[in-house]
């Protein structure tokens, strides 16, 4: 919609916000927005009159506030989310007038499950985390949902019946040492003890199976209450659900701070059917990067991969092009600088460190043409050779979300036309080639692609500048 269109619906003032899961790029619904506003002096809590409606969506009339501020940071009140988005920025009003969509994503409250024999937290993808404990008899087997509120240096976490922490469960999770570290007759008259005092006080304590295992959990929880309390929640509740089923799937994950591909295991309830089949028929599927583990998997939120493929990733294959292992290494390092946030033209900064870090003997033409086929990750040969490899990592560190126009495709787009200018000298007909290109793909369905234009004139700039430092400027004609 052109901005004349927009203003027939929106006024200039009318700023129209859209919340969204960070990992499935889904609507929050019914999410309590507040604006924490700004201006040169003075700054003030807006809270929205109405909630997200079903597309996550609700509008904010700024000409009240304008004499007072410019800029904007948004925050939401919903059960299941934190307050604050992942990457806490401000917004500037004058960005999204005549009703310009301003989206921010917020990131889920991970939840606690327990099937009797072990705990669960999710959503944590890298990797969905799983802790032994001794086997229980669940009170039901029907799927229960409790509270929990974490806390620092307790000894045992009790599990509530509702969100207000008023009514305690017949459930204690123990996070005393001494429950796990009792051995032999000690520990067998500890567990009957303890099995009387339950019978008397009608509750179940949730003891580990192992010191490691409780080591693990604590050190996770209390990267969670960390992470509680940079959010703007000291006293988060979080849901515990209890009486899950017991039966788990394998699935693979980047372990995107080690640039590894782990193997995690997830509910069989929240995957589907098809995906099950496949696995269990020794198909191999890695979860998108935005996958959310604690909703539902479908074939939407997989790629397959194969094990050749994960042999070079986690390094037990090195006999591939060095170009390849090169790329990887660029991608997990950058993981540590960017994070999930890498910029929607990470392409330019990735596409020519690889040019000028690549070893073809001073040959620029030879140099593109290798890149090129290794980007081309579909095509047999480039797989074959290792080339998928780079197409894997770099999907999953770089597009936040499913249809975001920042993946690998971009990159060939760069380099394309970066070989064509330097070979060509002509950027006029490069130029003209990228668009009649895209016109194409828009005759046959495949849409006109802006961003496509936007990296074929990166790759355009690039050449030009590699060919001036090599003296072979192309003439004024050409320019």
């Amino acid at each position: 919609m052109d901005k004349t269109k927009e203003s027939e619906i929106y006024s200039k003032e009318t700023i129209k916000i859209h919340i969204k899961d960070t990992h499935s790029n889904n609507p929050i619904v019914n999410a309590k927005v507040t604006l924490l506003a700004m201006g040169q002096k003075t700054g003030q809590k807006i809270p929205l009159d109405t909630p997200t409606d079903s597309n996550g969506e609700v509008l904010f009339n700024s000409k009240p506030y304008l004499k007072d501020i410019n800029r904007f940071e948004i925050t939401i009140e919903h059960k299941d989310y934190y307050s604050y988005p992942i990457y806490r920025t401000r917004k500037l009003c004058r960005s999204y007038e005549y009703g310009h969509l301003c989206e921010e994503r917020f990131e889920k409250i991970p939840s606690f499950y327990y099937n009797g024999t072990t705990l669960a937290i999710s959503p944590k993808i890298n990797p969905f985390q799983k802790y032994s404990l001794k086997t229980q008899s669940l009170k039901s087997q029907a799927k229960q949902e409790y509270y929990i509120q974490l806390q620092e240096n307790q000894k045992s976490l009790t599990i509530y019946k509702d969100r207000n922490l008023t009514q305690e469960s017949a459930y204690t999770l123990c996070l005393d040492t001494t429950q796990t570290q009792q051995t032999g007759q000690t520990r067998q008259t500890q567990d009957l003890q303890t099995q009387s005092q339950l019978s008397q006080s009608n509750t179940t304590l949730l003891n580990f199976e192992s010191k490691e295992s409780l080591e693990r959990f604590t050190k996770d929880i209390q990267e969670l209450i960390a992470k509680d309390k940079k959010k703007g929640n000291v006293k988060l509740v979080h849901r515990f659900v209890v009486g899950i089923s017991g039966e788990y799937t394998s699935l693979l994950s980047l372990d995107k701070p080690q640039g590894r591909i782990v193997k995690i295991e997830i509910p069989k309830e929240n995957v589907s059917d098809s995906i099950i089949a496949n696995t269990e028929s020794n198909q191999t599927k890695i979860l998108k990067s935005w996958a959310n583990t604690n909703q539902k998997i479908t074939e939407q939120d997989i790629r397959k991969i194969a094990f050749s493929t994960i042999d070079i990733i986690n390094r037990k294959d090195m006999s591939k092009n060095p170009l390849i292992y090169k790329a990887l290494d660029k991608l997990i390092s950058d993981y540590r600088i960017y994070k999930d946030n890498f910029p929607q033209e990470y392409y330019v900064e990735f596409g020519r460190y690889m040019v000028e870090n690549a070893n073809t003997h001073n040959d620029l033409v030879k140099t593109f043409e290798n890149l090129i086929y290794f980007m081309y990750s579909k095509r047999k040969g480039a797989s074959e050779e290792g080339g998928i490899a780079i197409f894997h990592l770099y999907e999953n560190y770089v597009p936040k979300f499913e249809g975001d126009e920042n993946g690998l495709d971009k990159v060939i787009h760069f380099l394309e036309s970066a070989k064509l200018t330097y070979i060509l000298q002509d950027p006029d007909y490069v130029r003209s080639l990228g668009v009649a290109n895209e016109i194409k793909d828009f005759v046959i369905g495949g849409g006109f692609s802006n961003d496509d234009i936007l990296a074929n004139e990166r790759g355009i700039q690039f050449a030009l500048e590699l060919l001036k430092k090599n003296g072979e400027m192309p003439s004024p004609a050409g320019l």
